[in-house]
């Protein structure tokens, strides 16, 4: 997250700088001319493009849209059955926009600079926003032509609103792109059940119990190869461990931190729980823990190592024996590990790399004062937008909102382009459908690729097991705030990642004593966290005044 920040940020800078240069040259025109020049060819372009557009629609060819939903997409197999089946009812032609996801950002970042870019973009967070829109990547799409043009979208948003949903992606008074209510669950932890077996020991609930449990996976052998060579958890457990002190504090399936998430208080004020004297009795308990050994000390790397990013390397190789994850990762819709059809991607991995291995999902650690918690995910996300290239195009404006006005009226057509075919890429079970097909090998067939994720209505008319499950097996979620995107959020940010992931790096491992927290707390609000904290609670706080 930090890098993609930096990265737009340097996306700006070169488009800035290669206006600069333009008007500075003066071989063989003055500047006046150098403008004019490149405005009629500006112009001359744009008329082309209009009778282009116009041609095709008379004729009703299909338009083309390309679509970017993140890191996990892929190219498309334009003979796929669910690929033809969108483009038929839409009438597009429907393209995958495909950036190489070990340098992602980097990738698109060259590609934006280089002037290409897709008809739909799917943005992590609102941080990104600002640096989107005023690079010129990101078009306006009104709210009048949403509630106009998707009207079952608008119905299910407008029952969810909370007063701050249809303000969420509006920047400088415009509105660009859409977001999605979505059922989130919170993240479930997972340990693996034949260690606890073997050391005769039971799943923890408190911050003490869990300490005794990760110290007998360091010190008893519990995958019995007569070493020492165990950890108690990793990086993707830390978020529950704040938890337990009632901060959000996020590391996802990535490394570092995601400072850029901040969280919602109990008085609907949104802060930076990384500041919070909480958030340092929380890197007290994991400078402890690192001290004794229960946590990996390589877990500045990261749990996964590749591929798919919920996979961890450092859990299925046997390396530690608690992790976090969401619920599906691991089990589609009940406990019963023993049912190969109740296997998520990440068990598969698991019992192909260890048949004897087994797993039991537990409470998030209670802390001191009760509380306990683990990351939840995005209420309203995904935050998808189109591009200046969409907008441009009237056919591509409406043939979106007619796909994301499906996506809400017709679970067949959602359930197609989220699960694909029945038989071919996915088959029904007792825990409701059930993937044959997963990855990139999947989202070739063109599944995963037009989809607006676990919706309400999804979740609650496709995937209702699955759902129900998540909910009983997770507790207390902290989940995702979108920061309004402000200029004083947005522009310090970056730096602000960069500021508090070495500081957290150095007190977890020692580098630095603990109470280096209180120069780090001083260092964090100078470098604009301060001001970025009041402006997004200033913008936040209208925001609610103007939904009432």
């Amino acid at each position: 997250m930090k890098r993609s920040k930096r990265l737009i940020a340097g996306f700006m800078v070169s488009v800035m700088a290669a206006s600069a240069l333009a008007g500075c040259s003066s071989s063989k025109n003055t500047a006046k001319e150098t403008e004019q020049t490149q405005s009629q060819t500006a112009e001359d372009q744009k008329g082309e493009t209009r009778k282009e557009e116009t041609t095709a629609a008379e004729k009703g060819e299909p338009v083309e849209m390309e679509w970017l939903v993140g890191q996990t997409s892929s190219e498309v197999d334009d003979d796929a059955e669910v690929v033809k089946a969108i483009e038929e009812r839409f009438n597009i032609d429907l393209k995958a926009w495909y950036v190489d996801s070990n340098k992602f950002w980097e990738n698109l970042n060259v590609r934006f600079a280089g002037g290409e870019m897709p008809d739909v973009l799917v943005i992590d967070n609102l941080s990104q926003l600002p640096a989107f829109v005023d690079g010129g990547i990101i078009g306006e799409i009104p709210i009048e032509e949403i509630r106009e043009k998707a009207p079952n979208y608008t119905k299910t948003a407008d029952s969810n609103d909370d007063g701050s949903l249809w303000s969420t992606m509006i920047y400088n008074g415009k509105n660009y792109g859409i977001v999605n209510p979505m059922d989130a669950v919170p993240m479930a932890m997972f340990w693996r059940k034949d260690w606890l077996d073997k050391l005769g020991l039971e799943v923890p609930e408190t911050l003490e119990d869990y300490e005794k449990v990760l110290t007998a996976f360091v010190e008893q052998d519990p995958d019995g190869n007569g070493k020492k060579d165990t950890a108690g958890m990793a990086e993707r457990a830390f978020g529950a461990v704040f938890g337990a002190y009632g901060m959000r504090c996020v590391t996802g399936g990535g490394t570092g931190f995601k400072v850029e998430e901040m969280q919602l208080g109990e008085d609907n004020v949104p802060f930076f729980p990384y500041i919070r004297p909480e958030a340092k009795e929380a890197l007290t308990t994991l400078h402890d823990w690192y001290t004794k050994g229960l946590i990996d000390k390589e877990f500045i790397t990261g749990e996964n190592h590749g591929g798919y990013a919920w996979l961890s390397h450092s859990f299925m190789n046997g390396k530690i024996g608690l992790t976090s994850a969401q619920p599906y990762h691991y089990l589609n819709a009940s406990t019963d590990t023993t049912d190969e059809n109740n296997w998520g991607v990440c068990m598969k991995e698991l019992k192909g790399l260890n048949p004897d291995a087994d797993i039991v999902i537990g409470p998030a650690p209670v802390g001191p004062d009760g509380k306990s918690g683990t990351e939840g995910w995005n209420l309203t996300g995904r935050l998808t937008c189109l591009t200046t290239k969409g907008v441009s195009d009237p056919r591509k404006v409406d043939a979106f909102l007619a796909m994301l006005d499906a996506y809400y009226s017709d679970m067949d057509y959602a359930k197609m382009v989220n699960y694909g075919l029945e038989g071919k890429h996915f088959k029904t079970t007792p825990q409701g459908p059930v993937r044959i097909m997963e990855g990139t090998e999947l989202r070739k067939e063109g599944v995963l690729q037009v989809d607006f994720g676990s919706t309400v209505n999804f979740a609650q008319e496709v995937t209702p097991q699955k759902t129900k499950f998540g909910h009983e097996v997770t507790g207390n979620g902290y989940y995702r705030f979108n920061a309004p995107p402000v200029e004083e959020f947005s522009e310090v940010i970056a730096t602000l990642d960069t500021l508090t992931e070495q500081a957290y790096f150095d007190m977890i491992t020692g580098t630095k004593p603990i109470d280096y927290f209180d120069t780090f707390v001083e260092e964090f609000k100078k470098a604009g966290g301060e001001a970025a904290e009041k402006a997004v609670q200033k913008a936040y706080a209208e925001k609610l005044a103007a939904a009432k």
